[in-house]
């Protein structure tokens, strides 16, 4: 059975939410008996958990929806300095691998760490499924699983095969790539189900076992919050704020977010981005700001933890979610992910401005849930903001339609369910 994004929520449009919402408790029902007597190891290796990156996000999210379904969920992670190796919360079992620096090391090191907790996992606690993160030369869950006769789930969020090629880290036709797509086939045909969010990550395996989904928010966690505080702190007035939050990376396109609110300030003094993160492009944008004259009106708040998110989006009054396209991968294969951010935004009932790709359109319908833009055309982007800015009670509106929708559908529950009952 394949599943569709796009054709989920198309059903959503033609039959309500209602309608949806009731299968999803009718499912929910018949999935909960079984599934709560189920063991689960969910690998993601490479990935520290707690965290303060989309990777991190997306563990601890999804493993937290997990723990509702199954009778314990392991989670298997990197160590990072200060964390305990092994953790226990209620039946979220958290143990975490040391990391070594030499990548190729580090590669054997993660497949070997997977393989050998997969293996005694199952024989020593009776798991029955095992959920690995893909990963370049991964799969030694997937591969521990499909011995001992378990149903695996490989996540791939991304054409990580694809990518270090198109950006020449390795190059075309040579015998690492043709080892890196053996291996990514490989282990693509030893799983029971291969989940992914674009088509671009699953050449070479079996379509039939394809599972095409999005990732989600927990809108118990996310959600419309009094965020006085926040706004006070940093002199924020309302109807007047922007906020991007993200990893500053070369294709999150910074520049286009600064550079609007530039324009928009030279009208009205009282707009300010809240920008919170941190990454390659983080005093870049400090720099870009600083000559623009806009400094004090684009507040870098830097790392946040997870739990003071939902209260940050809760001050702004437009979000951002804006992708480059002149980044290689993207201009290659188009926008590939299911961005966390999003859904986050939409569960906290706020309108988005977000890059015009296919995979986006999905999520934010133009003129229902925010407004698509060129991200590379600055005046674009200004043109969105200026209309979201001037007309509250539009981005209140986008803001209702995107907390039912996550209510109903992004969330990752709703998602979760459909991988374990497949």
């Amino acid at each position: 059975m394949v599943v569709s994004c796009a054709s989920i929520q198309d059903k959503s449009l033609k039959v309500g939410f209602s309608n949806i919402d009731k299968k999803g408790l009718e499912m929910h029902l018949k999935l909960s008996r079984p599934l709560k007597q189920m063991k689960l190891i969910y690998l993601a290796i490479d990935v520290d958990y707690p965290g303060f990156h989309g990777g991190s996000t997306h563990v601890g999210e999804a493993t937290d929806s997990l723990v509702k379904m199954c009778d314990t969920v392991y989670l298997v992670c990197k160590w990072r300095a200060g964390q305990k190796l092994l953790e226990k919360k209620q039946n979220k079992i958290i143990i975490r691998v040391p990391s070594i620096n030499i990548p190729v090391l580090r590669m054997i090191l993660y497949f070997l760490s997977s393989w050998m907790i997969a293996v005694f996992l199952i024989l020593s606690k009776q798991v029955d499924v095992v959920y690995e993160r893909a990963r370049i030369f991964g799969g030694g869950g997937i591969l521990a699983g499909h011995l001992l006769n378990r149903k695996t789930i490989y996540e791939i969020i991304e054409p990580y095969i694809i990518i270090p090629v198109i950006q020449g880290t390795i190059k075309k036709n040579s015998w690492v790539e043709r080892e890196m797509v053996g291996w990514h086939k490989y282990i693509g045909a030893r799983a029971s189900r291969v989940t992914t969010t674009h088509k671009s990550a699953i050449d070479g395996i079996n379509p039939n076992k394809v599972l095409f989904i999005h990732t989600g928010a927990n809108p118990e966690k996310f959600k419309p919050m009094n965020a006085d505080d926040i706004r006070k702190k940093y002199a924020l007035t309302r109807e007047k704020t922007l906020l991007y939050i993200g990893s500053f990376t070369e294709w999150h396109a910074c520049e286009a977010m600064i550079k609007a609110t530039a324009q928009m300030v030279k009208k009205d003094k009282k707009v300010k981005l809240m920008m919170i993160g941190h990454g390659q492009q983080y005093n870049l944008s400090i720099r870009l700001a600083e000559r623009l004259g806009v400094l004090g009106n684009v507040i870098f708040v830097g790392k946040i933890s997870m739990e003071q998110v939902p209260k940050y989006i809760n001050a702004a009054d437009v979000c951002f979610a804006l992708f480059d396209r002149r980044y290689p991968p993207f201009k290659k294969l188009g926008y590939y992910y299911s961005p966390i951010k999003i859904h986050e935004y939409k569960a906290c009932a706020k309108a988005i401005i977000a890059s015009r790709y296919p995979q986006i359109k999905e999520l934010v319908k133009q003129n229902v849930n925010g407004l698509l833009v060129d991200e590379t055309k600055v005046d674009e982007v200004t043109k969105a903001v200026k209309i979201l800015l001037r007309n509250p009670k539009l981005a209140q509106k986008m803001g209702k339609k995107n907390r039912e929708e996550v209510e109903k559908i992004y969330n990752w529950d709703y998602f979760n369910e459909k991988i374990l009952e497949n």
